[in-house]
C-alpha cells in the first residue's frame, strides 16, 4: 500500500512539473527516462566495483560526485566551499579519502577558463567511468559516506565566512600578465581602478534554454533595467573608476558616452578568461543579485547588491556586503511595506513573480538616485575607510536585530535553515544567514526610518 502511494505521488510530480515547465520538462523526463534504461545493464556490472568500494572503506574512503555546473553561480560557489572545507581541514572524513568528480555528458561549462582553473584543484575523471559508480552506490546502504554532499547541495552559502580564511582560486603568473594587457586596451594603466557592475536581465537565460521549452516567466522579479545604473556609473566615473557593465548576454547596450562606462558585454575583447579576471581583480562589484557576483566575493572584493529580492535571501554573512532591496507595494493600500510587513505578507522568501502576484505585492527598482547613493557609499567604505556616525550606527543595529528576528519568526524549517518558495509548491531548504555581519544603505535607511518596523 506504501509503495502504491509512492508510485502515485511520483506520477503526480512529474505531471505538475510538465505542466509547469511545460515542453522542454516532459522532453528532459523523456531522455532520462530512456538514459535509465539504455544504462541499466552497465549500472547493474557498476555494483560489483562499488562492493569493493564499500570493503575497503575502513582503511579508505573512495567518494564521488558529479561538478555542479547547473550555472555560473553553482559552478563557482560549491567548489569554493568544497576546497576552504578541504584546506582548513573542516567536514571532512577522518580517515583517509580520495575525492573524485566528473562532469556529465549533457552539462554545460558556462566559463571555460572557470573549469580550466578549478581543473587544478580536482581529480576529475570522465563521466562514463565515474557516472555508473555515482549512480549504482546509492543503490547500496550507507552511500552517503561515498558521496560529497558540499557539491550536490545547490544552495550553498558562506555563512562561516570561510572565503575570508582562505582563497580557493588564483591565478598563474602568465594569466596574470595577459589580463593586464587585455586591460590596457579599454585604456585602462596599471594603477588605474575599476569597478564590476553586472545587472540581471532574461536575455542569459532564454538564450540558455528557449522559453519554447520552458517558461521563465516565474523569475520577472529578479530583471532589472540597465538604464536605472548610469547616473551611477557616471558618479563613478567622476571620481575616476572605470566601470565595466558585465555580462555574457544582455538584453540591450549600455549606452554612455565617458570612455570610463565600458559596455563590455557587447565587447569584440569579452571573453571567458576576462570574465574571470575583472571579476577577480576589481575595486568592488555592484550587482543586482545573479550567480556572478559569487566570483568577486571568492576573491574578498566588496559588493554592492540593489534591487535585490527576495528580502529573505540577502547575502549578510559578510562585512564587505552593502544592500538595497526592491520597494514592496502593497496593491490593494497603494502604499510601501515595512521590513517586517514584507515577511508578514509571505513574499520574503518568494523565488516566484506568481507568489509577489497572489499576494498582492508590486515590486519596483531602487530609483538611479538610489543606486548612485550606494555606490558612493561603498567608495567611501572601501577607498576612505569612512566610519558611520553614532545616529548610522544605530539605524544600522536595528536594521540588523529586526531582520535576524524576522527572519527567526517566519522560518518554516528546522536546523536555522528556511524555505524558498516556489508557485508549483516546491520549498527548497537553504541556510542563508549566519551572524548578521552586512550592512543596509545608510543614506536609505537615513531617509526611510518608518521601513525599519
Amino acid at each position: 500500500m506504501v509503495t502504491v502511494i509512492k508510485i502515485k505521488k511520483f506520477i503526480s510530480k512529474q505531471i505538475i512539473d510538465i505542466k509547469t515547465r511545460g515542453t522542454y520538462e516532459f522532453f528532459r523526463k523523456m531522455y532520462l527516462l530512456v538514459k535509465v534504461i539504455i544504462t541499466s545493464p552497465i549500472l547493474i556490472v557498476a555494483i560489483v566495483p562499488c562492493i569493493l568500494i564499500r570493503l575497503i572503506s575502513p582503511w579508505v574512503i573512495i567518494r564521488i560526485e558529479r561538478f555542479p555546473t547547473g550555472n555560473f553561480g553553482s559552478f563557482l560557489l560549491s567548489p569554493s566551499m568544497y576546497y576552504c572545507n578541504k584546506k582548513l581541514i573542516l567536514d571532512f572524513p577522518k580517515t583517509k579519502y580520495i575525492d573524485f568528480v566528473y562532469i556529465d555528458n549533457k552539462d554545460k561549462i558556462y566559463n571555460k577558463q572557470l573549469a580550466k582553473m578549478w581543473k587544478k584543484k580536482f581529480n576529475f575523471f570522465p563521466w562514463y567511468l565515474l557516472y555508473p559508480l555515482n549512480t549504482s552506490m546509492k543503490f547500496l546502504p550507507g552511500w552517503q559516506t561515498h558521496s560529497i554532499n558540499i557539491l550536490s547541495c545547490g544552495n550553498i552559502k558562506d555563512t562561516d565566512n570561510l572565503i575570508e580564511k582562505y582563497q580557493p582560486l588564483e591565478f598563474t603568473n602568465e594569466e596574470k600578465k595577459y589580463g593586464k594587457k587585455i586591460l590596457s586596451k579599454f585604456g585602462l594603466e596599471e594603477q588605474d581602478k575599476f569597478v564590476c557592475l553586472i545587472v540581471r536581465d532574461s536575455a542569459y537565460q532564454r538564450k540558455k534554454i528557449s522559453p519554447r521549452y520552458r517558461d521563465w516567466s516565474y523569475h520577472n522579479f529578479r530583471n532589472q533595467n540597465i538604464d536605472n545604473y548610469l547616473l551611477a556609473a557616471e558618479e563613478l566615473a567622476k571620481r575616476g573608476y572605470y566601470v565595466f557593465r558585465m555580462g555574457a548576454l544582455v538584453e540591450k547596450p549600455f549606452n554612455s558616452n565617458n570612455q570610463k562606462i565600458i559596455d563590455y558585454a557587447n565587447s569584440s575583447l569579452r571573453s571567458d578568461f576576462m570574465d574571470i579576471y575583472i571579476g577577480a581583480n576589481c575595486s568592488f562589484c555592484i550587482s543586482s543579485g545573479l550567480g556572478f557576483d559569487f566570483l568577486p566575493y571568492c576573491f574578498r572584493k566588496p559588493i554592492a547588491y540593489t534591487s535585490f529580492a527576495p528580502l529573505g535571501d540577502l547575502h549578510t554573512y559578510s562585512e564587505k556586503h552593502l544592500h538595497l532591496v526592491k520597494h514592496h507595494i502593497l496593491k490593494k493600500e497603494k502604499r510601501k511595506l515595512s521590513l517586517t510587513e514584507i515577511f508578514s505578507h509571505g513574499v520574503a522568501f518568494a523565488m516566484d513573480s506568481k507568489i509577489f502576484e497572489e499576494n498582492g505585492v508590486e515590486l519596483k527598482d531602487n530609483t538611479p538616485e538610489e543606486i548612485k547613493d550606494l555606490a558612493i557609499e561603498m567608495v567611501e567604505y572601501t577607498e576612505f575607510n569612512k566610519k558611520l556616525d553614532s545616529q548610522d550606527k544605530e539605524l544600522q543595529e536595528t536594521f540588523k536585530n529586526l531582520y535576524a528576528t524576522n527572519i527567526k519568526r517566519f522560518s518554516n524549517a528546522s536546523n536555522g535553515y528556511n524555505l524558498l518558495l516556489y508557485s508549483n509548491g516546491n520549498k527548497v531548504p537553504f541556510k542563508s544567514h549566519g551572524k548578521i555581519r552586512s550592512r543596509f544603505g545608510t543614506k536609505f535607511l537615513r531617509e526611510n526610518k518608518d521601513w525599519l518596523r
